[in-house]
């Protein structure tokens, strides 16, 4: 068990914030095998945390152009939205 920390965001819809944490965590997965998997659920999580400043679900599902591009880094190293 674990306990990860999400970036305080002023929220606007939270629906499908879990889907997008879960479609992340795949991505991270089957993309990023070797990254630690505690560094996969805090990116992961970061995503999901993006989603929910954005109203709709669907439309609230950033590209990967619209995400800063220390998520997709292959370091270890653990990224945040700021």
């Amino acid at each position: 068990m674990m306990h990860i920390k999400a970036q305080k965001v002023e929220a606007r819809d939270t629906t499908g914030a879990g889907d997008s944490l879960i479609g992340a965590l795949a991505f991270y997965l089957a993309c990023y095998p070797d990254l630690p998997f505690s560094h996969m659920v805090q990116r992961s999580v970061n995503i999901a945390t993006y989603t929910v400043t954005r109203q709709g679900v669907q439309s609230s599902y950033p590209c990967r152009e619209e995400l800063p591009e220390n998520l997709f880094d292959t370091s270890p190293q653990t990224p945040d939205l700021s």
